[in-house]
């Protein structure tokens, strides 16, 4: 699917959604918010497919082409061998973090010395694999090995505290934070 289809089909159900006032009945708690939209939107899907199916069925019905199965390798999904309902899972997950990491690099833009707590951030929260140089960072930045290291435990401490903020948002009470947490860390350390 083109992403002007994608565009349509998304607006496509939300317009179903909306007009159908699906959202009355569901219960706060009794679901996840995102399954429960997800869960609607396969289904509403395959219906569309179907009522597609059943309007080009015959001789109208599209061909594709071979060489057009090359650029659906480069789908995330299909790639990894994950499912839709699991990619879209990861993706949830990767928003979560981003939305914090955000609003963590908001909080250190206002702080005092922001110049070092962007460059702890990012030493902190590097990817690369290779341990931060606290030493060199310390030096820079006249302070002491020690300073520098309790900063940076804060630094990942306060990261924590805005992504439990996120999750929290998205759940229905408070004990199911941490299980969301849990499914969290999950999905992104086995990606």
């Amino acid at each position: 699917m083109d992403h002007d289809a994608a565009s349509d089909a998304v607006q496509g159900f939300f317009e179903h959604l909306l007009s159908q006032e699906m959202l009355r009945n569901v219960q706060r708690g009794e679901v996840r918010f995102r399954s429960f939209l997800l869960r609607c939107f396969t289904n509403w899907l395959a219906n569309e497919f179907k009522k597609a199916r059943a309007e080009k069925r015959g001789g109208d019905a599209p061909m594709l082409a071979m060489d057009e199965f090359g650029s659906r390798i480069d789908e995330p999904a299909l790639i990894e061998g994950e499912s839709p309902d699991r990619a879209y899972d990861r993706g949830w997950a990767r928003a979560m973090v981003d939305q914090a990491m955000m609003r963590l690099e908001e909080e250190l833009a206002q702080r005092e010395r922001s110049e070092f707590l962007q460059e702890l951030r990012q030493r902190t929260f590097a990817t690369d694999g290779q341990n931060p140089d606290w030493e060199e960072l310390a030096g820079r930045f006249d302070m002491n090995h020690g300073a520098v290291r309790k900063a940076a435990a804060d630094l990942r401490r306060r990261f924590g505290v805005l992504l439990r903020e996120e999750v929290r948002n998205v759940v229905s009470s408070d004990d199911a934070v941490d299980e969301e947490l849990r499914y969290l860390v999950g999905l992104l350390s086995a990606g």
